[in-house]
This record gives C-alpha cells, structure tokens and sequence, in this order.
C-alpha cells in the first residue's frame, strides 16, 4: 500500500503501535538512553543516513499526528483502540471477526486469499491489488484533521486489546522474565529460557 501511495507522488507516513509493556524503542545502555535517565526531556540520535526523535513518555495520537502536518495518508499499525478507519490484517476468521467494528472497512493479509471463508465486508489481497485497494481507501476514508476526538480510544476487545500483550502471539514480556540464573566474569545475571537456548546454541557452534 505505502508502494502504490508513492507511486502515485503521494507523501506517505507510518505509525506502528506497540502493546509489550516491556517495550523501549531505546536499549538500556545506548548514551540516548543515558541522557534520558538524566532527565532530557527530548532526546535525537542523528546518524548520517536516520534520524530518530525519542520522547520518555506516550503520547495522545492527535499529538503525534501533527508531526505528520502536509503529509497525504499516514497509515497506523497496530492501532486497535483509535477511532480510524481501519483495514483488518489476520490469517484467519478467528483472528479477524473480534477486531471488526464500525471503523472497519475492508479486510487485508492472508485472509484475503481464503476462499473458504466468508467475510461480511470487502477483501484485498494488497500484495496483488495495492491500487485497488488505495482507490478503496480514497472512496471511503475522508480527510481527517488531528483533533481530541482522535484520543477517545474505542472499548477494548477482550483477548485483544485488554491483556497487556502485544496483539502478534509473541507475549514478549513473558519471554523477558529471567528464570534461568548463570554468573559471567563473576556477575549474576537473569536469563529467560530463550536467551539460555541461545546461549547454548552458540556455544556449541563456538567449540573447536
């Protein structure tokens, strides 16, 4: 889709939300990290091919929108709970019907290509049929101005929205609970049963 939008000359931005509670899109020991623990209240790492902006609180979406101001469409990911139309991306009915509501007006992703399953609104295979779907899009989305309305999330969808997961399976912080206890160069550290299998791995590949 953000293909099809710049073929067409079109200025295009993407918002991808996170559920993980655990989430930082800043590692603990990077020097931006270290500023923010200090007390920065805006901190940018400017590299010379990106730029990142890092702010150590949420923000409203009608907040984030505006940095978005003379851009055409911007495209949220992941965002269940904000009052937008929406495109349901699933694999399956099980995973799409309980994300249908009123904002929902089409459905995306590999549910699009299952002919045995029968949806109540339009399907879009958008690796095949991305200008379709944008002319979809363009028919029935309007121009939508940043406002309060934006920050009045929708109820929450339960096994969806209310768990505190992220909505992709992976229940990342569960994974981030340390269970297994080793010691490296005499510090005690907490590693969960993924890192330990990794570890393992890697030094059974690091024998000679």
């Amino acid at each position: 889709l953000i293909e099809a939008i710049r073929r067409r000359g079109k200025r295009v931005g993407t918002c991808k939300t996170v559920f993980c509670p655990t989430f930082s899109i800043d590692t603990p020991t990077s020097n931006t990290a270290r500023h923010m623990r200090a007390g920065a209240q805006l901190v940018c790492a400017r590299a010379r091919h990106e730029t990142a902006l890092i702010r150590p609180q949420a923000m409203a979406l009608s907040e984030v929108l505006r940095a978005y101001a003379g851009f055409d469409y911007v495209l949220l990911e992941g965002d269940y709970l904000s009052p937008v139309p929406r495109l349901v991306a699933a694999h399956t009915d099980a995973d799409a019907l309980p994300r249908l509501n009123e904002q929902t007006l089409a459905f995306v992703g590999r549910i699009s290509t299952r002919t045995d399953i029968a949806l109540p609104l339009p399907r879009f295979n958008a690796l095949e049929e991305a200008d379709a779907l944008l002319d979809f899009i363009d028919r029935h989305v309007p121009d939508m101005q940043p406002s309060p309305a934006l920050d009045t999330p929708l109820p929450p969808v339960p096994g969806v929205t209310d768990d505190g997961f992220c909505q992709c399976g992976c229940h990342h912080h569960q994974q981030k609970q340390g269970d297994v206890q080793v010691t490296v160069g005499g510090r005690a550290l907490s590693l969960t049963e993924v890192q330990r299998a990794q570890v393992l791995a890697w030094a059974g590949e690091a024998r000679p």
